[in-house]
């Protein structure tokens, strides 16, 4: 009997045992992740390929890490550190190998989101405070051709360059990124996560300040949306239709937008609750509130998917998006049956989930027909909470695949060569795109070793 005990005992042992060095691997061909390698339908790689590197950030995965993670989990942290760069704005991180020091507030804040909020919450303090330096020093300031004329704003036309807008500021026009609201959302989650940074009447001030200032133009009374671009869709390229003027794409009422402005709201609220302000609280909350309503009313197609715009006469398409879907999940929008059915059609595969389903046109381009590993990383969290699924393995895999010029389209070094997080996968040939050390691709791997308990938190 006691033999009998100690095989059971043995059992399960190992089977636990088993269940730990799983931790993030994946097979499910062509796509496969295992302990110390990753291949796909275009080739493969061995832990032993990729850069020994060593940042200066020293938290390290939990012994149920593979080795191949291992490695991709320092490359993420040292990725994440090449982007940390300082100017007279001060010290905060830039986007990307290529991107210079330019002031991307959207790549700052879902990369802080996604896992810098718990990783590096100074730096990322510091860096949404140069984001509103910034946005307060542009307001309104913009080249002619971006004044968009039926938004009532404050424009100031100071140049006839488009390009001497990012020279003078290191940061795009308020025309080109009416989805600026994101920064609310990132400090109300880092805040959340590490409240010894938390400057919550700094944050409540500007949060408030945005709405009142930049904010509010772009509200339409008669359907209680937010004008504005799809979130992080760039104005006029391949995520429109063909022949969307720059009006065209910021008139549009998109999903993905708007919940960021419903996210931002109950941010506000919570925000204006530590400052001692129940009254604003209350007021946040019913924005809220009346806001959700509207997405659904507006937004929610038949089916129970989401769509990804309403455009500016009215018109709903029946594509969707995969951060507008995956945002009105996270922020519990829809729920439960709704939630599933809002994203369970959703396609993905080996190479990762399509920005925009059906693609729109022809079905070109890297803001089109694309994933995007940031989006999938979203895209798979809500999708969890949808189906009660770990889907973490699979995510791994899809932020593997970016590690390597195997798998490229362009081999430059300056982009980051192989055995760094790159920017975009083309579809459908799924090879590999963009800018290396990405800053939000490698934020993604974090987000996977964090949604998989691997790291020591300690």
């Amino acid at each position: 009997m006691k033999k009998y005990t100690l095989a059971i005992l043995l059992t399960v042992f190992l089977f636990i045992s088993s269940a730990y060095s799983q931790k993030l691997v994946y097979e499910k061909g062509p796509l496969v992740l295992k302990a110390n390698s990753l291949e796909d339908g275009l080739g493969q790689f061995v832990t032993a390929d990729l850069p020994s590197v060593s940042p200066k950030n020293t938290m390290a995965l939990k012994l149920e890490a593979t080795p191949l993670t291992k490695k991709m989990w320092a490359i993420a942290l040292h990725d994440v550190e090449l982007n940390l760069i300082t100017n007279d704005y001060g010290t905060y991180f830039a986007a990307g190998r290529r991107y210079t020091d330019r002031v991307y507030t959207r790549d700052i804040s879902y990369a802080g989101i996604l896992g810098l909020n718990t990783m590096y919450p100074k730096e990322m303090m510091n860096s949404l405070r140069v984001t509103r330096n910034v946005v307060s020093k542009m307001g309104y300031k913009v080249s002619t051709e971006e004044v968009v004329k039926e938004i009532d704003a404050p424009w100031d036309a100071i140049t006839d360059d488009k390009k001497q807008i990012m020279a003078l500021f290191k940061s795009n026009s308020i025309t080109r990124r009416t989805d600026d609201v994101v920064w609310i959302w990132a400090a109300d989650d880092l805040f959340k996560s590490h409240p010894e940074v938390a400057d919550w009447n700094w944050f409540y001030t500007n949060g408030k300040n945005n709405f009142e200032l930049y904010y509010a133009p772009w509200f339409d009374t008669k359907d209680g949306l937010y004008r504005g671009q799809n979130t992080f869709q760039d104005l006029q390229s391949d995520g429109y239709p063909e022949g969307y003027s720059q009006a065209d794409c910021v008139l549009i009422k998109s999903t993905s937008t708007n919940c960021l402005y419903y996210k931002a709201m109950l941010s506000l609220a919570n925000a204006s609750q530590k400052c001692h302000l129940p009254e604003e609280s209350k007021v946040w909350t019913k924005k809220a509130e009346s806001l959700k309503k509207a997405i659904l009313k507006e937004l929610l197609l038949p089916d129970g998917t989401f769509t990804y715009f309403k455009d500016r006469n009215g018109k709903v398409l029946p594509n969707q998006h995969n951060l507008g879907t995956a945002f009105a999940i996270l922020f519990g929008i829809v729920k439960g049956e709704a939630a599933r059915k809002a994203i369970d059609n959703y396609p993905s595969n080996q190479y990762g989930t399509p920005l925009i389903h059906p693609f729109l046109g022809k079905g070109t381009g890297d803001h089109n027909a694309a994933a995007w590993p940031f989006c999938d990383t979203f895209f798979f969290q809500a999708k969890e909470i949808a189906d009660d699924k770990d889907y973490t393995g699979y995510n791994a895999a899809l932020l593997a695949r970016t590690m390597g010029t195997k798998f490229s389209e362009k081999r430059d070094k300056d982009w980051g060569g192989f055995g760094s997080f790159h920017e975009k996968v083309p579809l459908p040939s799924g090879l590999i795109s963009g800018s290396g050390s990405q800053l939000w691709t490698s934020a993604a791997f974090i987000n996977v070793c964090l949604r998989a308990n691997i790291v020591d938190l300690k």
